[in-house]
């Protein structure tokens, strides 16, 4: 805990100085001054938690020192020391609240100093957690103020400052969740770490505040205002701190930070900058360390192209076709390739997925096989990464194939059009009179292909596929039952329930039970 001492007589000072051992007590004087002006450019650049002041000081007195301190928020403690006859005087000082004890210089022995430093600490302590709670408090005030300044936004930091986004790294997922269930206990262990890096050479911490489950802001400022932007210094602390964080966790994280160097009424620009860089973590992959300014995020505004991926699919469907496995994983790399290039295309990576994973159960169903999903967790494995999807994409299809000749086995063009208008419908009360119409086939005929090639009726397929979509809500997902009947095509829950442990042997709740116990 730093101090520094403030008396116009540097008998005094000695005195205070050698009269207890500092270190061993917990302390450190971190700097001596003769005047109140010089102690507040001192206090400036050592941000003390303890002051110890005399009362009576040329150039700025002590009174004039404690006032000028407590208006720029620094949180410092003051112990005053002074003669009996500035007693009135000293009143004054104690009744700015920031000074925990009034001394009588020649009754301080070294008894008296530790108690009174015991207490100022202890005051420190209980002030510098309220302090943060508001800090905080004014944090996201200015992260969230839709561009305007905020009240006393001037007094919370001074540019050129840096923000900085942290989160946990979780696998990417195809099925957002409703509810998110997984914190990592990580926000609690992150303030902790820093405490390591209140001030570095070049980086000061400002505050810190939890932003969703498994998410931390920090906002930092440059100590010295004059110097050109120290990014490369910034990108050392950040690399740093992102090290203890994981020793000290046990996991992985990602953290991406944005400069602003003008004006903090421009926060809000840059949590949607680091939020946006987060969104698209999928294209960084797990333990990135990243200025979200330099990455190849999209415009906000950008419209969303719904069918890019059309020609992809097609190329990618008729290599099949052709037996070219070859040429079918050069397609899929390309494809996935212009997902990230020349900018990152989220909802294009989705859409691909959703594609693929569309023609990977037509290819089972097309063998008879029972329906998967390329991208099951528990058979997948953890994906962090684009690259990591796209390569377990295309094994998916190879070990496919590799099952036999019967994974090539062609359904015909119009049960193949049956099977993806049931794919892209099944939420809906949809009925085989409904798909026979939108493929202009008869009804007859439409069951007749679901049996011949597929050697089951249309409503026991619509059935397993409605199942199969309530498993992945129900392993992934905190949806309530009524939730997740209706997301598969069902209005009742108890018609669901019903229909779900006809199938699995056991109720929805039961199934869920079992998967999270895993």
């Amino acid at each position: 805990m730093k101090i520094i001492l403030v008396d116009d007589e540097r008998i005094a000072l000695d005195h205070i100085r050698t009269l207890i051992p500092w270190e061993e007590n917990g302390y450190e004087i971190a700097a001596t001054a003769t005047n109140g002006r010089s102690a507040l450019r001192l206090c400036e650049e050592h941000r003390p938690q303890i002051m110890i002041v005399d009362i009576r000081m040329p150039v700025m007195d002590g009174l004039e020192l404690i006032r000028a301190v407590a208006e720029r928020g620094w949180g410092v403690k003051f112990i005053v020391m002074s003669a009996y006859e500035d007693f009135n005087y000293a009143r004054q000082a104690i009744s700015l609240g920031c000074v925990s004890s009034y001394l009588i210089k020649h009754e301080v022995d070294r008894d008296k100093l530790i108690l009174e430093l015991a207490k100022a600490k202890l005051a420190w302590e209980m002030s510098e957690k309220q302090r943060k709670l508001s800090r905080s408090e004014q944090l996201k005030e200015a992260f969230f103020a839709s561009g305007q300044s905020t009240r006393n936004g001037g007094h919370i930091a001074r540019p050129p400052l840096c923000a900085l986004l942290l989160q946990a790294d979780v696998p990417f997922t195809t099925i957002p969740a409703v509810t998110t269930t997984h914190d990592t206990n990580g926000t609690t262990g992150w303030k902790e770490e820093f405490k390591h890096v209140e001030k570095s050479a070049n980086w000061e911490l400002i505050g810190e505040f939890t932003h969703g489950a498994g998410r931390l802001v920090a906002l930092f400022e440059q100590c010295d205002k004059n110097a050109p932007l120290q990014r490369d210094a910034f990108f050392a602390l950040a690399s740093a701190v992102q090290r203890g964080l994981q020793v000290r966790l046990g996991h992985t994280l990602s953290l991406y930070f944005a400069f602003e160097c003008n004006d903090i009424a421009q926060l809000p620009d840059l949590i949607r900058k680091l939020e946006d860089a987060a969104r698209h973590t999928v294209f960084s992959g797990r333990g990135a360390l990243a200025c979200a300014e330099d990455l190849p995020l999209p415009a906000r505004m950008a419209p969303v192209n719904m069918n890019s991926g059309r020609r992809w699919l097609d190329a990618a469907a008729s290599s099949l076709m052709q037996e070219d496995y070859g040429s079918f994983e050069s397609v899929i790399k390309e494809w996935f390739d212009s997902l990230s290039r020349p900018e990152c295309d989220l909802h294009g990576l989705y859409e691909a997925i959703r594609a693929l994973t569309t023609l990977y159960r037509e290819r089972l169903a097309a063998a008879g096989l029972p329906e998967a999903d390329p991208l099951e967790p528990r058979t997948a494995g953890p994906l962090y990464h684009i690259a990591d999807i796209r390569e377990r994409l295309i094994r998916a299809f190879g070990e496919l194939r590799e099952q036999g000749s019967a994974a090539h086995k062609q359904l015909s063009p119009k049960l193949l059009q049956a099977l993806r208008y049931l794919h892209a419908n099944f939420q809906s009360e949809i009925g085989v009179e409904d798909v026979s119409f939108a493929i202009g086939i008869s009804v007859r005929y439409l069951h007749e292909l679901f049996k011949r090639e597929l050697n089951r009726t249309f409503l026991d397929y619509l059935t397993e596929y409605r199942i199969k979509q309530a498993k992945l809500i129900l392993m992934h997902e905190d949806a309530k039952m009524a939730e997740v009947s209706a997301r598969v095509g069902y209005r009742s829950p108890q018609h669901f329930s019903q229909v779900f442990k006809r199938l699995t042997g056991v109720l929805p709740h039961q199934f869920r039970a079992k998967e999270q116990a895993r």
